[in-house]
């Protein structure tokens, strides 16, 4: 089933989705329509683009974080499988 999802800028890696979405359902994206790999929440990132470890995340053409491993698109991006330095405190 097509569900509503939103890519904000030419640079985004993700997409929001903006209804509970299941696997199987898809969202449309500049490059097509993605077929989701998981269930997503509604306002949950999916990944648009496969990203392997360290590649940056980006969504409203903000840099918000990168990812550790290797994440397919169609996957649900989050704190699991993202991560941020933003605002820690340097170690030492």
């Amino acid at each position: 089933m097509l569900r509503k999802g939103k890519v904000m800028k030419p640079k985004d890696t993700v997409a929001v989705v903006l209804e509970n979405a299941n696997k199987g359902d898809s969202i449309q994206t500049p490059n097509g329509e993605l077929v989701l790999l998981e269930n997503i929440e509604f306002a949950h990132k999916v990944a648009i683009v496969d990203l392997l470890p360290k590649d940056r995340v980006y969504k409203y053409g903000v840099e918000i974080g990168y990812v550790e491993n290797a994440v397919p698109k169609g996957s649900w991006i989050h704190t699991h499988n993202m991560k941020c330095d933003r605002g820690r405190k340097p170690r030492g």
